[in-house]
Order: structure tokens, then sequence, then C-alpha cells
């Protein structure tokens, strides 16, 4: 948390920090100004990454960790507080990426059998984790233990989404959404009304939520009733992601390449954005007006959904991106490939790269100072 707050003072032109951690490859980049959105946009086509689909049990292949010299050098030290008893080697990357730190996570968790593919936190303490072995398991980040493993789905459980301290919904293969009590094994509730795999969840407010799915539809449930209150349609592919702005607004990402900003009162879909050329894999928000979103073009980009208007770009076309997660105000979090970045949103820039022995499907915040990452079938806990 204090890093954040360092490089948010970095920023914006603040020295009552010290400087050592930035060194010469972000020194530079803060010094000249330079944002996303002043680079040239490069509208070649998507390169689609291939489906991390295998057969059950049988873990994701290991991502190569090369590292290359960068026009800077090799950055010798970080801020102390970065280091967290860890060694770690920094070096350029590339245009939007200024330095990577080859990091272990400070605990893993192990128990899933297949590939995990959502991470959810019900506290500081204590999240939750859905995979592809038809399992969603509690886990305690204090003691690295599994507190709980919540059975009753028949296929893959591709969503999860905690709607409070004691109780989530999980969506899977099965065509299914199961309401859970986190102190309870057996569920609470099945809803059923999907004809296809349910991809998405999100809650809506208290007694709402809405779910994604491949039949290319979107339902709104009822907690209370149980049943189906509206079901949106407009996306021509996949409904892959879905995040709910306020009570009455909320935006959904497709394998047809479109976000679209939906309003339930009215029940239509108020505005679609255009500019992704690859699936949209995930969505969160950053207010109840803009938001980000990850795609297979391998970019992630920030909108104003009021008017459509892409208001910037991040990466650079190298790195895949399966999740991404709002930290706090002016950060976000993405995963991918073997890469964990921190991006400035202001700025537009990438203040720091994990680098991962292995694929990283999932990433959620757990609180100020750490975050959890899911891959293959291992979840780690990291540090900011």
């Amino acid at each position: 948390w204090g890093f954040l707050r360092r490089v948010k003072d970095k920023v914006k032109g603040n020295k009552k920090h010290d400087t050592h951690f930035l060194k010469a490859a972000h020194r530079d980049l803060l010094k000249s100004g330079e944002t996303v959105s002043d680079r040239p946009n490069s509208s070649s086509a998507a390169n689609h990454s291939l489906s991390p689909r295998k057969t059950p049990g049988t873990p994701l292949f290991r991502a190569e960790t090369k590292r290359q010299k960068g026009q800077h050098g090799t950055i010798s030290h970080v801020h102390r507080d970065i280091l967290s008893q860890t060694q770690m080697r920094l070096t350029p990357q590339s245009d939007d990426t200024d330095y990577q730190d080859l990091i272990e996570p400070i605990k893993s968790f192990k128990g899933h059998t297949s590939p995990v593919t959502q991470i959810a936190a019900i506290d500081q303490n204590c999240f939750i984790s859905s995979s592809w072995d038809t399992t969603v398991r509690m886990w305690s980040a204090v003691t690295g233990e599994c507190i709980r493993t919540f059975r009753g789905h028949r296929d893959w459980v591709h969503a999860i989404s905690v709607l409070d301290n004691k109780h989530f919904i999980s969506g899977s293969d099965d065509r299914t959404i199961k309401l859970w009590n986190v102190d309870q094994d057996e569920c609470v509730h099945t809803f059923n009304g999907h004809s296809s795999f349910v991809k998405a969840l999100a809650p809506m407010d208290g007694d709402r939520f809405l779910s994604g799915s491949r039949d290319r539809t979107i339902k709104l449930f009822s907690l209370t009733s149980g049943e189906c209150l509206q079901t949106f349609e407009g996306h021509m592919d996949v409904v892959s992601t879905i995040v709910a702005l306020d009570s009455h607004h909320f935006v959904s990402g497709s394998h047809d390449n479109n976000i679209k900003y939906w309003n339930d009162s009215s029940r239509t879909c108020v505005r679609t954005l255009f500019g992704h050329t690859g699936s949209i894999k995930t969505l969160a928000a950053v207010s109840d007006k803009e938001i980000v979103s990850g795609s297979d073009d391998k970019m992630i980009r920030l909108w104003d959904v009021s008017t459509g208007k892409c208001l910037r770009e991040f990466g650079s076309k190298t790195s895949l991106v399966f999740s991404v997660t709002y930290i706090c105000e002016g950060f976000f979090l993405s995963c991918g490939g073997s890469n964990i970045k921190l991006y400035h949103i202001p700025s537009g820039t990438c203040v720091k790269s994990y680098e991962t022995p292995r694929i990283s499907l999932a990433v959620v915040r757990l609180d100020d100072e750490r975050f959890v990452t899911g891959s293959d079938q291992m979840l780690h806990l990291w540090k900011f």
C-alpha cells in the first residue's frame, strides 16, 4: 500500500518521498509526461490466444521466463517495502512496462485438481476459488488451509460472485447457478433458466444478481423468489463477463468483441462500445461511469460508458489478459500469461510487473497489502 502511495506521489510530481526505487527507466517516462493515449494506436488484427481448455487434472504448460536486457540496463535496487524478504532482479521490458520483479509468492494454496477459473474475496482473511474440477473452495489466507469445499455442480465451474460475507453464487457448465452459505456444505438454492454454460455472474443489488451465458443472453434473477425477472438479448456470441455499475446499470462483455452498457429499468442496451478486436475476457468497474476491459487482442482499455469513448489503452499487444481487478483510486491489476501487472490509470503506465513461472488465470485484491492469483491447480498470495 505504501508502494502505491509513493507511485502516485511520483506521478503527481510530489518530492516528499525518496526516488530510489524508480531508477532510470521509470524516471525518464514520468518526466516526459508521456501517456498511452499519446502513442500511436495499432490497428493490426487480433492475435487470438489458444483456449486453455485441457483434460481435467492436466496442468497448463509452463510459461517461459526469458529476460531481456533493456536499453537502460538492469536496475539493481528497489524500495525496501517491495523487497519483502525476497530477492528480485529487475529489467526494463517495453514501452508500457517499466520493470519486472522475479518474486516468490508469500503463500501458496493447493487443493483443486484442475485449473482455477475465478477467485473472489470474502473478507481480508478469507477467499473462494472456482475450478474445472466442479468445486468451489474456501481458503484461509492466514493458515493457507482449505476451510470448506462446496460440491454440487456436475460440470466445470466458471463463475463465482460474493453477495455478502456469508453468501456467494456460482455458475457452471451444467447450466445452473447455485446460492451458497459459507457455513454450510449444501447449496441453499439452485437457479435454472440458461440453455447453455453459465460464464459470468455479478450482484446487482441486495436481492438481485446478473448472469451471462454461452446462450448469448444475460438474465436478472431474484434471490428471494428464485425467479428470472428479465432476459437481455443483444450479444452475438458468448457473454463472458458482467459488471454492475449501480442498481440499474451494468456492462457486459462478449466473444463478439463488443461491450454493451445496459439499463435494467428500460430493459434495453443503452450503448455498444466498439474497439477491441478480440473476445472480451474481463471487465472491472473504476466508477459508475468508467470501466476497464481486457481482451484476447492483448489490450486493456479504459472506457467512459456514458459517451462510449475509449479514454486510454494499456499494454503493447504482447501479454495475454485473462483478468483485471480494480485496486484503489488510480490503480488496477491485470494478469495473463506469466505476468501480473500493476497499472496507474491517470498516467497510463505499468508501474510494476511480476513474472510468474506459470500462467495466471485470475486475480483479486484481498486487502491493501495483498492480492491472490490462480494458476493451474494452485492459488498464490502476493504482496504489493
